[in-house]
């Protein structure tokens, strides 16, 4: 046992990461308390009088969450594994546990032979390609006192130096029994399908053999299976090395379909991964690339400044139980775990998944609409300013996939209507994850037409203009087509005391505005800080925030 280290403090950065402006890949720190920005050889001698690894290869977390109605009401336990082909031996332990090592020595499955890739499920066991030993091998894993434990289960044998697993839920993320197991057979240039059981895999199909075209690989060394919102969904996709190609499958009707490759100039990539939305990540050692794609295949985003030799990234799938109700969940993280080449100056990195939005163009002629790109799931809203910086329109897509995407403005989105002329637009696209990273952009166009608009079908709230403010604001909102309604718009401080009522009493529909000057209710200035409005409307609640600076 090696103790102590801060290896696996990363997952403390995992469940508590800070917004900030949009960006695909946001470095975190390490270990703020120690100055540490990543864990690399010399760091490690440094801090730990010792070198903690010999190389790393793949990194995954076993993740589990307990929610209790009673103390400690949450429990949550991260545990990191890390292969290291070098010293042939897996490495893992918990946040500021330490860390333990397993090298097979006198252990059922005997000694570890070059253990490269690595795969768990929800069940928590652990799926381990030991490449030189031309097989996989599974464990169940157990925690104890805060420990992670690996019992021996079962090995798959008579495989070719196979480098890298993943495991499919099927769709049923807590039906164990239907799991896959998909196997980078690279030896034999081929990926084999498995079908799980509690004592054992039975291979049921396998695809490829030495080539270039469908059907054939050269070198398969890593893969991943896809996901639609956290569940698996058939896609396996397979980092095909001498082709220099990304290879599609899907796992239909037992049997893996060819969908086809997309070539690409990232060299040998030996690492996948996909996150909970399915958007797919390579690590390339030789060009020293995280590269991101979309389901499709698509390149979206791409971190390469001060990469050195990544040879993997991997984001959690965490198992949240809740006691209280006796249900589960799964979910991936907002972030993950960048390992490099293990040397003195790189290792283990963190990196937060942030939004960016892109290439932003309108089309003003016809029905009016945006043209853009999203680096990731974003939920995604745009608002129109008229030239005197009043609120015109206001649209909320909802949540959007990553790629290129389109925001078309209906009459229900106009608030006023548009007389021909110079207009801002100004789009937002918030983070799906839990840190609430967000990005923003602005693009000027001209109308050459008049638009009349239309009432909307439902309550508008608009955003306060101008925002930051100082000494006063504009709120505007819309009241739909109907009876008089009763209404209030009141401003609140971070803590939800109440600052100011604005109005309130009986409302028409229309289009509406009104104006803060930043006072409170008995006609003092407020201090700079953040404060929400919140309009009730005919018992509905609709709030936004605005920030005063003074």
């Amino acid at each position: 046992m090696v103790r102590p280290t801060i290896f696996t403090l990363a997952l403390l950065l995992l469940v508590a990461q800070v917004a900030t402006a949009g960006q695909s890949f946001r470095p975190a720190s390490l270990a703020p308390e120690l100055g540490i920005d990543q864990l690399s050889r010399s760091v490690a001698i440094e801090k730990f009088d010792r070198e903690l690894l010999g190389s790393t290869y793949q990194s995954v977390v076993i993740g589990q969450i307990d929610v209790y109605d009673r103390f400690p009401y949450l429990e949550a336990h991260y545990f990191q594994v890390v292969s290291d082909p070098k010293w042939n031996r897996l490495v893992f332990g918990e946040t500021d546990r330490g860390l333990d090592a397993y090298s097979g020595e006198g252990q059922p499955f005997g000694a570890l032979d070059e253990p490269r890739g690595l795969a768990t499920d929800a069940g928590g066991r652990l799926y381990v390609a030991d490449s030189g030993n031309d097989r996989v091998l599974v464990f169940e894993t157990s925690n104890e006192f805060d420990q992670l434990r690996l019992t021996p289960v079962y090995a798959i044998e008579g495989l070719s130096r196979p480098f890298d697993v993943a495991v499919s839920d099927a769709g049923t993320p807590f039906e164990l029994g239907d799991d896959l197991l998909y196997v980078a057979n690279t030896g034999a240039n081929e990926v084999r399908r498995y079908e799980l059981a509690a004592g054992g895999a039975e291979l049921s199909f396998a695809v490829g053999e030495l080539g270039s075209g469908d059907l054939h690989f050269a070198g398969p060394m890593a893969i991943a299976v896809g996901r639609e919102d956290g569940v698996n969904n058939g896609d396996v996709f397979v980092a095909d090395a001498h082709n220099q190609r990304m290879v599609r499958l899907i796992d239909r009707d037992g049997q893996l379909d060819w969908v086809g490759g997309l070539p690409h100039d990232l060299g040998v990539v030996t690492g996948l991964e996909s996150d909970h939305w399915g958007n797919l990540y390579a690590a390339a050692p030789q060009s020293n690339r995280l590269q991101k794609f979309t389901s499709e295949l698509l390149p979206i985003a791409e971190l390469s400044d001060g990469v050195r030799r990544p040879r993997s990234f991997h984001i959690p799938m965490v198992t949240t139980t809740d006691h209280r109700d006796n249900t589960r969940t799964r979910a991936g993280h907002g972030g993950g775990m960048l390992l490099e080449e293990w040397g003195d100056d790189s290792g283990l990195r963190l990196l937060d998944l942030g939004v960016e939005v892109g290439d932003l163009r309108v089309s003003p002629t016809g029905d009016l609409a945006a043209n853009f790109s999203l680096s990731d799931h974003a939920r995604v809203s745009a608002e129109i300013f008229d030239g005197t910086g009043r609120l015109v329109a206001r649209h909320d897509a909802g949540r959007l996939a990553a790629g290129e995407q389109q925001l078309s403005f209906s009459d229900e989105n106009f608030l006023s209507d548009l007389p021909a002329g110079n207009y801002q637009m100004n789009l937002r696209a918030e983070s799906t994850y839990a840190h609430g990273d967000r990005d923003d952009m602005q693009i000027e166009f001209a109308m050459s037409e008049n638009r009349s608009a239309s009432l909307p079908a439902q309550v508008m709230l608009g955003r306060a203009h101008p925002n930051p403010f100082n000494p006063s604001t504009t709120l505007s909102f819309s009241i739909p087509t109907g009876p008089t309604r009763d209404f209030s718009l009141r401003i609140y401080d971070v803590r939800g005391r109440m600052v100011r009522e604005l109005d309130s009493g009986q409302i028409d529909a229309g289009q509406h505005e009104r104006v803060w000057n930043g006072l409170d209710d008995r006609g003092s200035s407020v201090a700079s800080g953040i404060y929400h409005y919140r309009l009730e409307v005919g018992g509905e609640s609709f709030s936004n925030k605005m920030v005063l600076v003074k």
